[in-house]
């Protein structure tokens, strides 16, 4: 398009809560990287603004809620897949492990599965949260009464995603761009930038960032 590249300027976000929610990778080699940060007391009045909804609807994506929006902005953005949890849904922790076999989990398209044991699941101490890089569930998801978050950046292998992908027979935006391969370099990048945005909307009190 004979445009030339602007690079994103992303601002640094000091901590304002001393809080960290706990992470423990059990799958390393099929989640070499994982970062995570707290967002708390976020308004769950708010609404996404026009310009932001609108490019998402020119990119082929509805606007849902105002921090979903912005992991999919993200997302488009720089190519790194978010992931934003209730994080008054996640029991103690973080997990990332394989699932047990026919663990269950109810996803955000409404659909049930039994899992496998080669299936690579985000997890906490009681239960899974999501299928990773693929879909989340349902039970842990952001709605409108939301006020704390969690939000996860992450490189998952692209054989596994690709593979659990093909097994359920799901597709979403996150495993199309995980199974071709994301740059591994960018999680803490895009994390910033999603909370840079998040707390312009929304408001709120970030905790630093958890790195793996």
């Amino acid at each position: 398009t004979n445009t030339t590249w602007q690079p994103l300027e992303i601002p640094a976000i000091a901590p304002q809560i001393d809080e960290k929610l706990p992470v423990s990778v059990l799958a390393p080699d099929a989640c070499p990287k994982y970062v995570g940060r707290m967002i708390r007391n976020i308004k769950a009045d708010t609404q996404t603004p026009v310009w932001l909804s609108e490019r998402l609807r020119r990119s082929g994506i509805r606007s849902i809620h105002p921090v979903v929006d912005v992991t999919n902005y993200v997302m488009l953005e720089l190519g790194q897949p978010l992931h934003a949890f209730d994080l008054k849904k996640i029991h103690q922790g973080i997990v990332i492990r394989y699932a047990h076999h026919q663990e269950p989990i109810s996803l955000l398209d409404g659909s049930q599965l039994d899992l496998n044991e080669t299936t690579l699941i985000i997890a906490d101490e009681e239960k899974p949260l999501a299928i990773a890089g693929i879909m989340g569930g349902i039970d842990s998801s952001v709605t409108l009464n939301t006020t704390d978050i969690f939000i996860e950046s992450a490189y998952f292998s692209p054989s596994i995603i690709a593979r659990e992908r093909q097994r359920y027979g799901l597709l979403s935006d996150s495993s199309y761009r995980f199974e071709r391969g994301i740059d591994p370099r960018i999680q803490v990048a895009a994390i910033v930038r999603a909370t840079d945005l998040i707390l312009q909307f929304c408001g709120g009190q970030p905790s630093d960032i958890i790195e793996y």
